[in-house]
């Protein structure tokens, strides 16, 4: 395709914001501080989202799914979050990798980027609109672009139409 500024094709450029998108996601794990994640924390501010949910059944929802598996819980979100930035950096598996990642983008929209009952348990509940909206529309635009045709595994391999 075309040199967009004379610098890189479209594909070039696709190929960066998807690489971008994978560092983001690679920091989400890496800012996260593991031990007290791991031990409780995620599943503490979890659990008081869901109780301070505006739609109760959903808080309930969560809180059912969440609680009673917090010993590996937050094992699963690390696990998701670092297979999405291993997916998006190396460009493998991305139409996966892409869908994964709308997937938790939207969970944490649901749960983290709505206005709690008590303000007081997520103060910041409009950034979690802004980032995870901002991150939702450009991995869909990611994924119906074929922002895996370069630079990536997938290109290599030959995989998803490469």
């Amino acid at each position: 395709m075309d040199d967009v500024i004379g610098f890189l094709t479209v594909e070039q450029w696709l190929a960066l914001l998807r690489i971008g998108i994978g560092l983001w996601w690679a920091k989400s794990v890496l800012h996260k501080p593991l031990r007290q994640f791991v031990s409780g924390q995620m599943v503490n501010w979890t659990v008081a989202l869901a109780d301070n949910h505006p739609v109760p059944a959903f808080g309930r929802m969560i809180k059912g799914l969440v609680a009673p598996n917090a010993s590996w819980f937050p094992y699963l979100i690390l696990t998701g979050e670092t297979a999405v930035a291993i997916g998006l950096i190396f460009g493998f598996l991305t139409p996966i990798s892409l869908i994964a990642a709308i997937l938790l983008n939207l969970n944490y929209l649901t749960l983290a980027g709505v206005r709690p009952k008590d303000i007081t348990i997520n103060k910041a509940y409009q950034c979690e609109q802004g980032q995870n909206w901002n991150m939702i529309i450009a991995q869909i635009a990611l994924l119906f672009t074929g922002s895996w045709f370069v630079w990536s595994v997938d290109s290599l391999l030959g995989l998803f139409g490469a």
